[in-house]
């Protein structure tokens, strides 16, 4: 009896065996960002989350006759100078939540967007996205990466740069990483 039992274990060890190194063999070196995947969907926990948790941090108007609610982050208002007021908008009815740069707080005419990485030394400019979502998405992913990399955020018109504070590059990072947790990227 004891000896039906050592084959069994030594073939459960060889299968286990055999398994781990097809898993190791066939994983991807890396996973792809599903922030770079172009979508608006959110799910109802997260939106649960957001709307019970993280919604206090945000002045919440209704706009197109109530189908969308707009949350705009209050700490960007409090700087005088030159920002990224980014808003969210949420449409209860289809599930989805856009981000966009709110013009009514910015003359994107006037301004590129200027990254720098922290030494100072690479330097990448954005133009500011068209008025389509996916355009505004777009944007909103590559600010967020940049910030996420400790990269410096600056607003350039013909004659200046003006960089933004650390205190406004922390509000912009915290309305982005909100609007992509909000639908399932982070």
């Amino acid at each position: 009896m004891p000896v039906k039992n050592a084959k069994l274990i030594k073939w459960f060890i060889v299968w286990a065996l055999a398994m781990i190194v097809i898993v190791v063999l066939t994983l991807p070196n890396e996973r792809p960002d599903k922030i770079d995947t172009l979508g608006f969907e959110t799910t109802e926990s997260a939106e649960l989350y957001f709307k019970n948790v993280r919604s206090f941090y945000y002045i919440n108007n209704s706009e197109a006759k109530g189908i969308l609610d707009v949350y705009r982050l209050e700490s960007i208002f409090i700087d005088t100078l030159p920002s990224l007021p980014f808003a969210m908008y949420n449409n209860w009815r289809a599930n989805e939540t856009f981000i966009r740069l709110d013009t009514a707080y910015l003359n994107m005419r006037d301004f590129t967007a200027i990254v720098t990485d922290s030494s100072g030394v690479k330097s990448d400019t954005l133009r500011f996205p068209e008025m389509s979502n996916e355009s505004q998405y777009l944007f909103a992913r590559d600010i967020y990466k940049a910030l996420d990399d400790n990269e410096k955020l600056g607003l350039a018109n013909d004659d200046e740069i003006i960089w933004l504070s650390e205190s406004m590059n922390l509000s912009i990072k915290r309305t982005l990483t909100d609007y992509f947790k909000l639908l399932g990227k982070l």
